[in-house]
């Protein structure tokens, strides 16, 4: 982290200690913080020309070559080590900003408990393949479409308990124009979605991932709340990673943390936790931020980006919640395209009392 990212996580941790318990939007505690590290800065560039003149006055005395009336502009732009002039207005989105700014919003919300972690998702994905006759085997659609359906999912705590999905909800099929959807009856009409949603009950446990480390809700909870022992925890684990179960493209640190930020921030992650992970992105190379976005179901957010390598080759989003820096949505989009191929939109976040209980 540069001196002016560390100024401003500085300037955040001050504002969201000052505020009164509740929300502190990410945007509304950027902007702030940013405010706050210039007003710092322009108080001690004001010091340094008070000590300037201070000096100036014990060298040179008060005789007739001392010019008070000379003036330095405060806020004219500085060189960076490069010797390149530093802009004296930040861009209205920086990645690290944002993500600094998500974890002091993350760290203010509440502490909860339940026996099941509820997540409600519903995704939207190109129809890319449909059955044939021979079994196992498929063929490229000729036609294109979007398929969407809702999955509810209860994660339960404790060991012994049951866990449940219920998929294919809510099943719906846009074709991308008329003669999309008329190829698709002349060869018809094949199913593209379940017929109907599909109730699944399990007797073991469902696991989170950590690259390929399986984890449960319990040690999702046991994770570091502080970010250097989050860090360590996340290096622990990317080294213990076998290149072998990468298909030998294993990525680097950076590459690993992203691409397990979307299972855990979907995870149940304590408040300290949620936000010291913002914190090990914030420190990664790579990542930017589009700005404000709107996702599959139309809600307003902030998005993070970083571009994939390989068969992933394109770009990643995380959407997070400006009001809570909560995870809106996950999307991909392929290289040279501008619309996401995949699309998935968290409806419901947070901890339950029973199995089958909705948020």
């Amino acid at each position: 982290m540069n001196h002016e990212q560390e100024e401003l996580a500085q300037a955040l941790r001050t504002l969201a200690h000052r505020e009164p318990a509740g929300p502190a939007p990410v945007l509304e505690l950027l902007r702030r913080g940013r405010r706050a590290r210039r007003a710092r800065a322009v108080v001690s560039a004001l010091s340094g020309l008070a000590l300037a003149a201070a000096a100036v006055l014990v060298v040179g005395g008060t005789g007739p070559d001392v010019s008070p009336a000379r003036t330095v502009p405060v806020a004219s732009a500085s060189p960076t080590p490069d010797g390149a002039p530093r802009s004296a207005t930040p861009p209205a989105f920086d990645a690290r900003s944002v993500l600094l700014a998500a974890a002091e919003t993350a760290a203010r919300a509440p502490a909860t408990t339940g026996r099941y972690w509820y997540t409600r998702h519903r995704t939207f994905e190109p129809v890319r393949t449909l059955p044939t006759a021979e079994r196992m085997k498929r063929r490229k659609a000729p036609f294109a479409a979007t398929v969407a359906t809702t999955q509810d999912t209860w994660h339960a705590r404790a060991k012994d308990a049951p866990s449940r999905t219920v998929t294919g909800q809510d099943a719906k099929v846009t074709f991308r124009t008329p003669k999309d959807e008329a190829k698709w009856r002349a060869m018809g009409s094949p199913e593209l979605v379940p017929a109907k949603p599909s109730t699944n009950d399990y007797d073991m446990r469902l696991f989170y991932l950590i690259g390929t480390h399986r984890l449960t809700v319990q040690e999702l909870l046991r994770l570091p709340t502080g970010k250097d022992g989050l860090e360590r925890r996340l290096r622990r684990l990317y080294d213990a990673e076998p290149a072998s179960d990468w298909g030998g493209a294993k990525p680097e640190f950076a590459g690993y943390v992203w691409s397990t930020a979307q299972d855990l921030l979907a995870g149940p992650l304590t408040p300290a936790t949620r936000s010291a992970l913002y914190r090990v992105l914030a420190e990664q190379p790579g990542i930017s931020s589009p700005g404000k976005v709107t996702d599959a179901l139309g809600r307003t957010g902030v998005a993070l980006a970083r571009k994939g390598t390989g068969e992933g080759e394109g770009e990643f989003r995380l959407v997070v919640d400006d009001a809570t820096a909560e995870l809106l949505a996950y999307e991909f989009r392929p290289r040279g395209r501008s619309a996401p191929s995949l699309r998935m939109a968290y409806e419901s976040l947070g901890w339950v009392g029973e199995l089958g209980e909705r948020l």
